[in-house]
This record gives C-alpha cells, structure tokens and sequence, in this order.
C-alpha cells in the first residue's frame, strides 16, 4: 500500500470538520482510515504492508528498503533451490525490502512477488555440502547476513510516556469517559465531574506505571549478553553474542551459563536445563548432529522433535556442563582444522548458530507474552454484545427523552445534553473494568498457591472444564521408580527365571575375564582403531583386524551367554554425571543405581593412556577414538599400563547411543567389555516394540502370562534384548539405528514399582463426585495404565475394561526369512485402500475373553463360544480379500455367536482402554461416529506417543468438551498447549510449555484452579449483572424523573457511584472459592436463558418498585407537585421534589440488593458471611440508607437535595424496600431457575409455530447418524463403506425424520454438543 494524496487530504479536513471525531473512529477500526488514505500498490514498489493476523487484525507496517548486492539464494537459503525458480538462484538482489510485524522479519521475494518470513531460513549448503559448516562464516558473508537478520538480541521497544498516554486515553473507554466528564460539565455536575476524572487520571496513571513495569520487566527477561569466540575466516575471534548470526561457528565454554541463541551442537556433548521451555528441571542431554537431521529440520517452527531436540541448544536456556569428548559427524576433517590433541578429540566444544533474536524458541515465548492469543471465550464475546443491547435501550431512551423535553418546552441546552447524559446512565463506564475483579483475586489466590498463570483470561476457562486429561508418571504416580527386580531367561527351558530383585547380584554368576595387555582405559580412555601393526603389547581393541568385522547382516546367535543382563541394565541409558551426581532420566537412574556400578566419564583435561601407548610406538595409525563413558562394578579396579595384567579389572566402555524414540518407543547402545574380542548391543524399551525385534525361539513360552501378571499389579515393565556384534569402529560410527536394532536376542524383563502418589486418588474421587470426566493418557503399558487406573480409582473395581487389538494383513517385509519377528510396516495403520481391507480393531475384555464389545456402536457383547474358536485373531491375512474375509468371519461370529449383555449396557458400567497403535489407526481410518463412540467411552489412552497426546485433547474439544491437561511437561508440551487449560506440574514460574505451572508436584492444583476458575466465572457474572442492573436501575429512576424535567442530583449521583457502587464492586470479587466442587457447572454463557431471566426478571422487579413508589408518594401526606421556582428558568432541571427523594433513597436500596442477592456463594464460592468486606460494606451502607430515610439531618438533606417526606411515607419506603429484596431474593434463589428452562420450551415451540404456520416452512427432524459431520473432517474415511451397522441405523434415521415431530420433541433443545448427543444414544448414565 502507498499514500493517496488526494485520500489523505480529505480524511485530514474531515477530521478538522468532524472535530476530530472520524480520526478517532478510524484509530478504533484501522481498516477505515486504510481504505480512506491508502491505495493499493504493487508489493515491490509499496510504502507501506497490510497485515491481517488470524485473528482479523489489521495492522500497518512500514517497508523498509537498504543496498544490498548480494545473490537471492543468500537471502532465502534453500527456499529458492527448488521449484522453477531455481534458477535465478544466483541473481543479484541491489534492493532489500523488509519489513517486522510483531518482531517477525519479512523479506520480498522479487520473482514470487511475495514477502516470505526470515524465520525458516536455512543455508542450503547445510544439506548440499554439509561437512563445510565447520568452517564458519567470512567477513562478506557475515555483513550480508547482518543486512538480513539484524542483530542477535530482543530489543522490545519502550514506547515514550506520552505515547503511553496517548494511547491510553484515546482507548474507547477512557474517551467515553471524557466525553461523560465533559457532557457533565455542560449540566453543572461539578463535584462528580471532577470524582471520575480524577477516578479516570489516577486509572490511567496506574495503567501507565504497570504498562512501564511489566514492559521493563519482560526487557529483562529477554536481554542476555555475553561474550562469546567465533569463527570467521579460518580465525577465532572474540566477538559478543549480539553479533552471532545463522552459519556462525561458535565455541561453547562453561562460562556461558546462559545459551544466546538456537544452535545445533557440533562437536563435544552439553547437558542443558530446558525448564523454561518445556516446564521440565530435569537436565537434557545434548549430542552432536548428523547430517540427516538438517533436512528433517522445519526451522519456521518455534519448537522441534524429539529426534532434532536432542541436537539442539535453544536460546535461553541453561548450559549445566559442556564436554569436548564427542567427535562431530565432520571425524578427522574437522580435526585437522584445529590444532591437532592427538587423542582423537576436539579441541573444543562448537555448535552453529541456527536461529537469533526474536526467531529463537525464547523470541517466541517472549512474543507469545507480549501478544497473546486473543481470548475466544464466549462470556467476553457476549458481554460486547449485551453492551450493545444496553447501547440500544439508551438510544430508545435518548428519543424518548427528547420527545418529552420538547413537550414540557424546556430550552435546545438542556434537551441535548440530558438526553445525552441518559446514554452515560444505561452503558456504564465502569463495566468493562468490573469484569476482570474476578479474575485478578482468583490470580492472587493461585499465586499464594504457587500456581503461576502467563494468560489470565484462562483462569475463567478453568470454571468450564468438564474433562481432565492427566499424565500417568510423574503426574498419578511418584516421578522417581523402584527396580522390583529383573526377570531373566532360562533358554534351555525356554521359560523365565525366578525375579531377581537384587540386580547386582547377576554378576556374581558371571566369570570376569582377565584383562589383555591392552584396552581401553578408564577415565579419559580411548579406543584404539588401528587396524593391526600395534604389537602384542597392545592387543585388545586395539588389534582387531579389519577382516573380523562384519559386513553382512548378522545371522542367529546362538550364543546368548556372551551377553549379560547386568551390562545392558549398566549401559542402555542417557544418565550423565555431573558434580559427582547423577542426572538424567528418572528411570534410567534408578535402573543404573540397582546395578551398583560406578559411572565415569571422560575428562577434557587427561589424555588416554592408549593415545601414549600409540605415541609410544612410533608407528603411524589413525587417531584413538575416546570412550565417551565407562562403568564398571564398585569393587573393580581401573586399567593401568603398570598393571596391564590385572584380574581385578572389570570395565565396559559405552561407544554408542541411540537415545530413547518415542515414535519406536525403545532405546539402544553398543558398549565393548575390556578384553572382548567384539561388541555387545542392549536394546530396552516396550516388550511389545522389543518383542517383534528379537528372534523368536529366544523368546520364554510365558512371555505373556509373565507380562500380564506384573501390568496387572500396575509394575511398569521394560524389555531388554542385545546381541554380540563384530564390527571395526569407522563402520560402528557409521551404522545405521535400523542395523543396530534388528536380530536380537532376548535378555529379560526389568522391573519397576512406580508407587501412586497419596493424594492422587482422593483428588480424582473429588473430580468424579464433580462429574468431571479423568482420562489417563501415558506412553506406558496399556495393562499397566488399567492397574495404575484401578488403583487410583479412575477406573471403579465395578467397572469392565474392554482392551482393543489391531488385526492387520500381514505384509511382506525383507529379511522376515532371518527369524526374527518383523514389525509390522507403517502401511498396516490404514483400514483400506487400492489393495483391500488392510485392518480390524476387536475390543476384548481385560479379564474374561468371553466379553467382547461390538466393534462400530461399542455395544458390550457376551460369546456363547470363545472367540478364538470362531476367529483367526493374529495377523495371517496376506491380502486385501483375505483381511477382509476376516474381518466378515468376525462380524458373522459378533452376530450368531454373541448375545446383548443387557445388564451391562443398563448400568453402563464399562469403558475402554485405546492403545496407540489403534487410536492412530482411528483416527485415520474409523468413521465420526465410531470415533465419537470410543471418546466417550475411553478412559485410558496408553503406549501414546507426544503427538498422539495432543491430538486426542484436539478430538475432545471437537466433540464440545472443555478440556485439561496436566502434566509434567516433559513429554506433554504439545497437549499442554492445546488443551483449553494445560496445567504442569514444573518448578519454573513460567514456561512455554503451558498457560498454568503449578510448583506443587501432586494433582492437588487440579481441584484449586478449577474452584478458583469457578469461583472467577461465577464472580464475573455477578459483577456483570450487579453493573447492568445498576444502570438499569438509574435509567429508570431518571426515565421517571424525566417526566416533568426533573432529575438526579449532582451528589445524588456521586454518592451512588463511588459510595455505594464502587465499594459493592469491588469486595463482591473478593469471596473466596468453595471448598468442594460441586456437579453442576456455573454457566458460562452470558445470553443463556438463566442469565438472561435472571437479569431481566430483576429488573422487572426493581422497575415496578420503582413505578409503585412513583406512584404512592403522589397519595402521600404533604405532597405538592414539582413546580419550578422560576416558570422562565427552562435551562435546568428540577431536582428539589417528592418524587425525585422517593425514588432516590428506594433505589439507594435497591442496589445494596440487588449486590446481596446477586453476590452468589456455594456451591462455587464461600459463603458471603465469609467475606468480611463485603458484610461491612452492605451493614454500614444499610445502616446510613436507613438513617437517611428515617431521621436524615438538615445538612444531610440539603447535599442530597431532599424534600421533607411524612414520616408514614418513610416507613412506607423501608417496607417496600424489605418486600423488594424478599421478592428478588426468592426470584434469584426459586422462580428464576424454574422459570429459565421453561421458558426455553417455550420459545421453541412458539419459533416453530411461527415458522411452520406463519411462513410455511417445513420442519425436517436432524438425523442422529448427521453426528458424524459435527467434527472437523479426518484424513481419509474409507472405512466408512464397510460399516454396514451404521447405514442401517441411519436409513432407520432417515425414516424417522420423516414423521410429524412431537411436541416434546420441538421443545427440546437441537444444538446440544455433540458429546452429550453420544452420551444419550450410547444410553451412558450421567455420572460416567
């Protein structure tokens, strides 16, 4: 967009005409002012960009244009090196257009003709030539790069003071304000004129000083300097964080306790705190990155995964110990770049600098703060709306009021400025004010709590949860595991050992060799990997010839003894060390600890001693390789060239790790014993992961029974495989994970105890008693999860659990022939395609395999038979009309064979048990209405991936629930998020990872925000009404007045607003939440019918109170009408009168009341005797109205403007008063919520009468089988043609709509949400 000149002219003389009243409007709705100022330009040549968020916000940014001179690939990287365009890769660009919206950089694309964001900038020599990355950036490259991406720091501009405060007052409620102080003004209301603008200076100046403070505060937060080494030319230079750019190569040191940017480690391994991110204190590993990982890599993305995450250093977060130890993908040619250490190391620590500034993970926590997520809550879209019902009773009010003055002949003056001033009475100023009380003593309440909120507008949200998704470890249970002990196998027997619980103890039967004359040694020990030529003296590792290693896959072994159950427990882990502790993950450090064995890692500082052995030999040979770490048993000593012989030498050396994958759910090593003559894998993760790995004949017959057994007492359960493996160092560092982890054979069971935290199960009993639905959602044991279910009572002892199975066409996979159990390809989790039915899910009961459950409507079944009589139930169809020839045996066995469990669907006592396997397959696969089915019905969601997690929160909201997640943060940053509240259990005060951190450690915090999210819900709507009814009130009291031209006076109304209103406000927020939930939500819908008949039957009450009183003080003792002093004086209104003191003290009441009566206490808030201000305030308020009404002094008559009233009528007053709050106490307590549904009913039947007599439209009854649109659309519903249940049912609908509708049937409300549809088709009871 450019400037039209023409454009801008007439918009600068409309606002001089308009008095500045069309700019001010324009600021409000930029839209308008672009429309009249601007005109539409090609991007290339525009001034100015338009930006549309997508949240329909509108803002103008300025382009800016500087010399550049370098090639359109250094601008975008690897964007332009695919499509057509790349061609023009090496154009020169001498004009770069920028421009930053909200601290994202965009830059013009002269052939896309398009702005494209900085932020997915890659170098495409990352993936072309990656191995050059280590030589960092020149000087040319870095000025041009400088050019694109700025400086690497957050610099977030502080507006000046007075552009603060222009801003603040030109908001639209402190110039509605304004214009009532003016207006105020005009009508001699001095006294309150000059109340509210200092209420209105004093508001802004507070405004002003936290808007400073919380801007200054987030700069801290953001800033970070420090000095760091880079790499430019060929040269290290000291050089300072806020000059680092992507491609830079920079040296981390362990004085850089703080990272400054988003970097990928390339040499040396880090351990970094990442609890600012993810909401997670336990220390991350970092390793460096292989070259794959640069074209997996979405950099426009703030966040990666897990398999990426692990390469990276992300800005912000806290580097806990650096290592040079591990050598860089780059091997020998990045040595030689460095001055050569001779021990096969770095010489220091690098990584390359990815992102900077506002582009970083921290950039994008620190945006997410200064620009949050516009709130979607309805009750805030409804109040706008309300705001503007009320703006259209004022404008009704406004005319009729001028009718009336022009009757009476009062002067134009007076007509304006009263008619406008009724508009100031009906929309209250302070409304939008008072909306928040509830919120910010709830905020203070949490925080006492140590529950920390970064998005208050939450905090309301928290009132409407109706389901909670939890995480299982760490969350239900204690974070930290026991070892029960470790199963292991008798081959011969081919069955499991008895449980060893002392796993120390397997060493005892295992003969430890005596060491060679040479290996590797302890700490700061090197593997050798000279190929021969070494001697006798240094044998070991070292002499394994090249010819030795493999280089075809390996065939069966045969030999399981040269494995050892305590290696893998000693090796298959992540567990670092640092300042003599152990830190890592949980379990893997309770599965180290039970070993006994004593971790030591290298040192940067000692050279091995196999490197002077090699040195000592004068030959030339390959640099040695360093042991990144060695374990070995307590009472073991180390190696020593003194002592090359000696027997109580026991050591193994980890060479290789492939950390834990979610996606494979295992995690694997290869470590070297010293004096072994080959390697040893260990593989542990899910037995069921582990299972199909390994060969099949080294698998124990009671492998399942075994296993069910331990998930069934809730013990979490690892599997350990491993196999002896040959193989020289260069093709160990270059084999594949795939390689590694295939052949395996099976070593044993490992298991934990993971103990229920105590307060778990009373919290979730108190969340049942709330009808408040728990799901347990973890990456465990599917069994395990149901024990761990059963012992928190999420899962009642009474309750069935039907468990699913995945029967999928067996597919052809190279290599099945070695014996080993293949995992089934990722093509077996779709239904059906070109090729046939690929797979079935069969729900089975968890205990007795006579119970299945009805695989589309989920109806429980009971055999006549068993099932396995009459079904093949593992995967042997090989094709797509086998499978499906399967999968109709079974549907014919579900029909002939099974019969309806009538007492189980009547009582509705069961749920289901969804694995992650099947509910991925669900989800692609399975129709809308199945998936709604199992929703409903799941309780436990197990062997779930991160992904997975946050998609089943995502499929719980798209059926209408208000969902929650809590978690620990770890691996729940992506439900956390998604999740309408996403509560972690973290000690950082704030994080990315979640709108709500608890530092508790328990599910306790669960009960406190949602009481507290209740408690706020409810106090909004209270104070909503409290105001609404207050202007209401006042409207009518001065519609009345209006009558004759009279009228509130000026301290009239200054006593109401700020004695009597504003106090009532404030002290009706400051109840505190109930202390049990009850079942029934507050209602969050501010036009639902309970409000809406709440609000307008009080006003209807107040309103007749007011018109009796209008009237009664007419028939009283001494009444003389209101007849102005002066006939000729048309310019004023008259205040002095009968009518305007009798409505003036019986309104004074009426808001004492109406705050009493809608001051609501249990069951989501205390009760309000507890709260000590509001009981003072409404005492003392009550007590000053009375004395007023009954003995009011002279003095006190004269400042409210009181006429003498008989004293008959005064206690006239009190009686209607008392009567007045009688009626509205029993119609805010009884008839209101009687009336509400009722009223409903009755509404609909009146629209449908309307519309089928009046208009002639035809009613169509909505088919229930339509619930399967209500969600948003799956991937692929191929499925949907098998299921041959579900047509029949919606023919049966489709019938069914065709008759004439009951009554009832009309009354009843059609847009429920399609979660409670299921629930009443599924005939699920209400307290499921």
């Amino acid at each position: 967009m450019s400037y039209s000149l023409l454009g801008l002219l007439m918009y600068r003389l409309m606002g001089i005409l308009t008095l500045g009243i069309m700019p001010l409007l324009c600021r409000w709705v930029p839209r308008w002012r672009i429309w009249w100022t601007m005109r539409a330009e090609r991007l290339g040549d525009a001034e100015f960009a338009v930006v549309t968020d997508e949240f329909g916000a509108v803002t103008v940014e300025r382009v800016q244009r500087r010399p550049y001179g370098g090639t359109l690939e250094s601008v975008f990287g690897s964007l332009t090196r695919k499509g057509p365009l790349c061609k023009h890769n090496d154009d020169i660009v001498h004009c770069l257009a920028t421009f930053a919206h909200r601290y994202y950089g965009f830059v013009y694309h002269p052939y896309l003709e398009k702005f494209l964001p900085n932020t997915c900038w890659r170098d495409s020599a990352w993936t072309r030539a990656p191995l050059s990355m280590r030589s960092g950036l020149s000087c040319s490259v870095q000025e041009l790069r400088q050019t694109i991406f700025g400086a690497n720091d957050m610099h977030i501009a502080e507006k000046p003071l007075l552009r603060l405060l222009f801003d603040e007052v030109l908001n639209p409620f402190y110039m509605f304000q304004a214009g009532s102080v003016v207006l105020w003004c005009f009508d001699d209301y001095y006294y309150y004129a000059a109340c509210i603008l200092l209420i209105s200076v004093a508001g802004i100046a507070e405004t002003l000083v936290e808007t400073r403070r919380n801007t200054r505060k987030i700069q801290e937060m953001a800033r970070f300097t420090c000095a760091v080494r880079v790499l430019r030319d060929g040269a290290w230079r000291d050089s300072r964080a806020e000059e680092m750019l992507p491609g830079d190569v920079f040296e981390v040191v362990p004085s850089m306790h703080i990272l400054p940017c988003d970097a990928v480690l390339l040499e040396g391994d880090c351990i970094v705190n990442e609890s600012m991110l993810t909401g997670e204190s336990v220390p991350v590993a970092k390793v460096p990155v292989a070259p794959v990982v640069f074209g997996k890599m979405r950099l426009a993305s703030s966040t990666f995964g897990a398999d990426i995450a692990k390469h990276v250093l992300f800005a912000g977060t806290r580097l806990v110990r650096v290592k040079k130890t591990s050598l860089g993908f780059g091997g020998s040619r990045w040595l030689d770049l460095e001055q050569h250490t001779g021990r096969g190391t770095p010489a220091r620590a690098t990584a390359m600098v990815l992102r900077t500034g506002f582009n970083t993970t921290k950039g994008a926590l620190v945006r997410s703060i200064l620009f949050p997520r516009p709130n979607k809550f309805k009750f805030y879209e409804d109040s706008f709306r309300f705001i503007g019902v009320l703006a259209a009773i004022a404008v009704v009010g406004f005319l009729a009021s001028i009718g009336n003055f022009l009757r009476l002949g009062l002067t134009p003056h007076i007509i304006t400025v009263r008619a406008l001033d009724l508009i100031t009475v009906v929309v209250p100023p302070a409304l939008p004010a008072t909306m928040s009380i509830g919120v910010s003593f709830a905020l203070s309440r949490l925080r006492k709590r140590q529950i920390y909120c970064i998005s208050p507008t939450r905090i309301n949200v928290c009132g409407k949860l109706n389901v909670v998704v939890f995480d299982k470890t760490g969350t239900l249970t204690e974070e930290g595991m026991a070892v029960l002990g470790v199963q292991t196998v008798d081959y011969d027997a081919c069955m499991f050992n008895e449980l060893q619980e002392d796993p120390s103890a397997l060493l005892e039967n295992a003969a430890a060799p005596s060491a060679p004359s040479s290996a590797f040694s302890s700490v700061g020990s090197n593997y050798g990997t000279g190929l021969g030529g070494f001697g006798t003296g240094f044998g070991g590792l070292a002499s394994l010839d090249r010819s030795s290693s493999m280089t075809a896959t390996p065939q069966r072994a045969t030999d399981p003894s040269k494995l050892r159950v305590l290696h893998g427990l000693a090796t298959c882990h992540t567990v670092k060390q640092v300042d003599g502790e152990l830190v890592g993950d949980p379990l893997d450090i309770k599965m180290f600890e039970s070993t006994g064995w004593v971790l030591e890692e290298s040192d940067d500082n000692v050279m091995g001693v196999a490197n002077h052995a090699i040195a000592a030999t004068g030959q030339r040979s390959r640099a040695a390789m360093p042991v990144p770490a060695v374990v070995r048993p307590p009472q073991s000593g180390r190696f020593s060239l003194s002592a090359p012989t000696s027997d109580n030498v026991y050591e193994l050396g980890i060479i290789r790790t492939f950390d834990f994958s979610a996606a494979l759910r295992r995690q694997s090593v290869v470590a070297k014993r010293l004096g072994a003559r080959y390697n040893e894998v260990y593989v542990k993760g899910a037995p069921e992961a582990i299972r199909e790995l390994c060969f099949s004949d080294t698998i124990p017959r009671d492998f399942d029974r075994t296993l069910l057994g331990f998930t069934n007492h809730g013990y979490r359960v690892i599997a350990l495989a491993g196999k002896p493996l040959k193989m020289s160092w260069p093709k160990l560092q270059r084999l594949k994970r795939d390689a590694v982890e295939q052949d395996l054979v099976f070593l044993g069971f490992v298991v934990f105890e993971n103990k229920l935290k105590p307060t778990s199960a009373p919290v979730l009993d108190e969340l049942r008693g709330a009808k408040i639905r728990q799901l347990m959602c973890t990456g465990d044991n599917v069994l395990t999860a149901i024990s761990v279910g059963r012992e928190c009572r999420m899962v009642p002892d009474d309750m069935r659990v039907y468990v699913p199975r995945l029967v999928r066409r067996k597919e052809t996979v190279p290599g099945a022939a070695n014996g080993a159990v293949n995992a089934p390809t990722a093509q077996t989790t779709t239904s059906s395609d070109s090729d046939g039915v690929r797979a079935m899910v069969v729900w089975e009961d968890a205990d007795d395999e006579m119970r299945v459950l009805d695989p589309y409507t989920l109806e429980p079944r009971i055999a006549t038979s068993p099932p396995r009589d009459r079904l093949v139930t593992s995967d042997e169809a090989t094709t797509g009309e086998e499978m499906a020839q399967q999968q109709q045996q079974y549907l014919s066995w579900l029909h002939n064979y099974t019969n309806e469990d009538m007492e189980l669907m009547g009582n509705g006592k069961y749920c289901v048990a969804v694995t992650g396997e099947v509910f991925r397959y669900l989800m692609d696969c399975a129709p809308e209405l199945t998936i709604g089915r199992v929703l409903m019905r799941g309780a436990i969601y197990a062997r779930m991936s991160p992904d997975e997690k946050a998609e089943l929160v995502e499929s719980l909201q798209r059926i209408g629930y208000c969902a929650g997640f809590c978690g620990d943060g770890a691996n729940d940053c992506g439900a956390l998020r998604a999740a309408d509240v996403g509560l972690s259990l973290s000690e950082a005060e704030a994080s990315v990872a979640a709108p709500l951190t608890s530092h508790s450690t328990d599910i306790c915090c669960v009960l406190d925000v949602i009481r507290e999210g209740r408690a706020a819900l409810v106090t909004s709507f209270s104070c909503f009404k409290f105001i609404a009814l207050y202007s209401m009130i006042q409207f009518t009291s001065v519609s009345m007045l209006y009558e004759f031209g009279g009228g509130l006076g000026d301290f009239q109304f200054l006593y109401i607003d700020l004695f009597v209103i504003v106090p009532l406000a404030v002290f009706m927020g400051r109840t505190p939440a109930f202390g049990r939930i009850a079942p029934k939500r507050p209602t969050a819908n501010l036009m639902s019918k309970k409000v809406l008949v709440s609000l307008f039957g009080q006003i209807a009450i107040n309103s007749i109170i007011q018109a009796i009183m209008f009237r009664r003080v007419k028939q009283s003792d001494g009444y003389t009408p209101p007849v102005r002093s002066d006939p000729t004086d048309l310019d004023s209104l008259l205040i002095r009168s009968f009518e305007n003191t009798a409505l003036f003290l019986v309104s004074s009441f009426q808001y004492i009341l109406v705050a009493i009566v809608f001051s609501i206490g249990p069951p989501y808030r205390q009760s309000n005797l507890r709260n000590r201000g509001l009981v003072i305030t409404c005492i003392l308020l009550v007590v000053f109205t009375t004395y007023v009404v009954l003995q009011p002094t002279e003095w006190i008559s004269n400042v409210f403007e009181m006429v003498d009233l008989s004293t008959s009528f005064r206690r006239t007053i009190i009686v209607w008063a008392l009567a007045n709050f009688a009626m509205s106490w029993v119609g805010e307590t009884w008839l209101f919520p009687w009336l509400a549904p009722n009223a409903a009913k009755y509404a609909r039947i009146a629209c449908y009468i309307i519309r089928r007599f009046v208009f002639r439209s035809e009613y169509t009854q909505v088919p229930m089988a339509e619930l399967g649109n209500s969600g948003a659309p799956n991937k692929r519903r191929a499925a949907d043609n098998t299921d041959s249940l579900s047509t029949t049912v919606n023919e049966c609908d489709l019938e069914d709509a065709r008759r004439e509708p009951t009554w009832e049937e009309i009354s009843q409300k059609s847009n429920i949400k399609p979660f409670k549809r299921i629930l009443r088709d599924m005939g699920i009871p209400s307290w499921y």
